[in-house]
């Protein structure tokens, strides 16, 4: 189920992110840095526990934080799933990116000869 939601969104976000950069090269500049950003607002390095009130709230926002959140849960802690809730609205939110990546993607198919 895990893997199913993080496929979905990263092609979604893959989607999305092809068809864009097709016609604005900056992108590519500009995903480098935000990748970097991600990867230091996602709790893969520190537990979420440590983070302050207001950085949950913004953690909370990332969807990557709840499928790290899930892979720790199931990898390394015994006991029940207890993330699934949240792990349920990422898979939600997976579907639309996948929808607007897919839409995007498919309706500026027919210009990217054009701009290459």
């Amino acid at each position: 189920m895990i893997v199913l939601v993080q496929l979905v969104l990263t092609t979604g976000l893959a989607l999305l992110l092809a068809a864009l950069t097709v016609h604005f090269r900056d992108i590519r500049d500009i995903l480098s840095n935000l990748l970097t950003f991600w990867f230091f607002s996602t709790p893969i390095i520190y537990p979420m526990s440590e983070a302050p009130g207001f950085g949950r709230t913004f953690l909370n926002m990332n969807p990557f934080t709840h499928l790290v959140i899930s892979y720790q849960e199931v990898l390394f802690y015994p006991g029940p799933f207890g993330h699934w809730k949240w792990l349920v609205a990422t898979a939600v939110v997976s579907v639309l990116v996948f929808f607007l990546g897919y839409f995007l993607f498919d309706r500026l198919r027919d210009s990217f000869a054009e701009e290459v």
